[in-house]
């Protein structure tokens, strides 16, 4: 099963073109839903029990609301995780990158299926509170698969010369393309409790060793071990017609559906992989470390009580800090503790403006959840669908501006402003031109909202996840998709040549139309293995997660 694509490859920067939808996605079936009073994001009837493919859709920039932004996370969200006879997703028969690029050297059949545990921008390892890493995966659609090879770029020396090419550096992505990162935890213990409201699988991770001089933690995914897991969270990041830069959803379980409690927003207290901070962080304390607050006097997933903020946020450094126990493979601290780094979320409502949930995503997950209950009896046993909930979604609410070699924000950088028309000039004969303090003022006050006449976002400007994204959260670091996920040069630790202060960057990637997708540098880091200039990776493995 996969999303259905019949649109032209072939897309270029200069001449591509709005493409009309081939269903209304203003109108969803309500026939087994009553929509509550002045809910503005419903769901869809059809999405259960068997989850249709998203069809395509031109959806309709601001002042029109995001819902349809939100309705096809949702539907796509589902229509991946739907479980097989045997109870999988059917995320776990989708193509990966060990099965869409073609590698130099042969992957032994052995390989691990998942891989990768340190975390893009830093290269850090989320701990929890087991001394267990995370694992990562990294998917795509068969749409994505046909996109690379119709294209020829399966291969390392494809890739690398792509951004040269004055045609195809110019590429983007066509509607229809879908690609997922999805967060496990090792699961301990009884494992049918521990799985019982979760997704989960008895897959293989990679074995991990820990380099006797450098202290480094290398990966071996040529020798996988059994292992059985849980999902956490997952990116849903797919493209409609009109938006090649991807619209970026992400998913965190929730234990709403499990206890019978509702969980329509965030403060619900649902939410079991962390938890959320109190306030947006000051422009002087952008990562809370003045901050000595307790966040939360609860255990989560990812997160000890009475963590205060101060604390929380921050990895262990792997050569100074951790030692690993290659038996249980298990960490631990350097005085024989268990190691373990609690985080949470530092912007409660994924904005820059405000701490306050989207109504459209309160509104959307609502409705869902009435939608499981309402079809609790037409669905599978194995069905954990319904015990997750949507945190926010990311795209460019002025997708007209998608270039080559640019970032995506509302900075210093934006297509808005006079200077930067003046610079640059327009195709778009109605820019509003605005100074620097208009667009800052514009954007504290409305954000990213339909109101913002200063955004070339839409959705939450400070989307992250907390298990995929844990220390960069920051607005000094990389506090949303695009400050990584752009049309720039990418390097080795997953983020923009001009962004990597890590001395002596190494360039995976020239800048391209292709780039906002780092399944190709991940790709690219994988096949390079030690050259790639990352963390040191065992023998056909890794330094470290990004795509997604």
């Amino acid at each position: 099963m996969d999303h259905a694509l019949s649109l032209t490859w072939r897309t270029p920067l200069a001449c591509a073109a709005l493409l009309t939808g081939c269903v209304d996605p203003f109108h969803p079936d309500l026939t087994s839903q009553a929509p509550q009073p002045n809910d503005p994001c419903p769901a869809s009837a059809d999405w259960l029990p068997q989850t249709p493919a998203l069809q395509m859709f031109t959806p309709l920039a601001h002042p029109a609301g995001d819902c349809p932004f939100y309705r096809g996370a949702w539907q796509s969200f589902l229509y991946a995780l739907q479980p097989d006879a045997n109870g999988a997703p059917a995320l776990a028969s989708y193509p990966t990158i060990d099965t869409v690029f073609t590698p130099s050297a042969p992957l032994p059949a052995s390989r691990s299926f998942l891989g990768d545990i340190k975390q893009a921008g830093g290269r850090q390892i989320l701990i929890d509170q087991n001394g267990n890493s995370l694992y990562y995966g990294i998917h795509v659609n068969q749409a994505y698969a046909d996109f690379i090879a119709a294209e020829g770029l399966q291969t390392a020396s494809a890739l690398r010369a792509y951004p040269s090419d004055p045609v195809k550096s110019q590429l983007t992505f066509p509607a229809g393309v879908v690609e997922f990162k999805s967060a496990w935890q090792i699961v301990e213990g009884n494992v049918a409790a521990q799985t019982s409201n979760f997704v989960s699988l008895t897959t293989t991770v990679p074995t991990l060793s820990q380099d006797p001089v450098t202290h480094a933690i290398v990966e071996d995914r040529n020798n996988p071990r059994t292992v059985t897991v849980r999902l956490l969270a997952l990116h849903v990041v797919f493209t409609l017609p009109g938006h090649p830069e991807f619209i970026w959803s992400t998913f965190e379980h929730s234990t709403g559906m499990a206890n019978g409690m509702p969980d329509a927003i965030a403060t619900d207290g649902q939410r079991d992989v962390a938890p959320i901070g109190g306030d947006n962080p000051t422009d002087t304390d952008p990562s809370n470390h003045n901050n000595s607050a307790v966040v939360d006097t609860t255990d989560y997933i990812l997160f000890k009580a009475n963590t205060p903020a101060n604390l929380g946020n921050i990895a262990k450094n792997e050569t100074t800090d951790l030692v690993l126990d290659p038996v249980a493979q298990k960490f631990h601290l350097t005085d024989g503790s268990l190691a373990q780094t609690s985080v949470y979320r530092l912007f409660p409502g994924s904005k820059s403006d405000t701490t306050d949930q989207d109504d459209d995503i309160t509104s959307i997950n609502h409705n869902v959840e009435a939608l499981f209950s309402a079809k609790s009896g037409e669905l599978a046993p194995a069905d954990q669908r319904g015990n997750y909930r949507l945190v926010g979604a990311q795209w460019m609410d002025k997708p007209m501006f998608f270039k080559v070699d640019v970032t995506m924000q509302n900075d210093s950088t934006s297509p808005l402003l006079v200077d930067h028309i003046e610079r640059h000039g327009s195709s778009v004969a109605t820019v509003p031109g605005i100074t620097l303090d208009q667009l800052t003022a514009g954007i504290q006050a409305n954000g990213t909202e339909p109101t913002s006449t200063t955004s070339i976002l839409g959705g939450e400007d400070r989307l992250s996840s907390t298990a995929m994204e844990s220390f960069t959260q920051a607005a000094d670091s990389f506090p949303n998709c695009f400050t990584c996920h752009n049309t720039e040069a990418v390097t080795a630790n997953g983020i923009p040549v001009n962004r990597d202060k890590t001395g002596a960057p190494v360039q995976l990637l020239g800048p391209g139309g292709l780039n906002v997708s780092h399944v190709l540098s991940d790709f690219l880091l994988e096949d390079m293995g030690r050259d790639a200039g990352g963390s040191a990776a065992a023998d056909g493995g890794t330094p470290g997660a990004d795509g997604g």
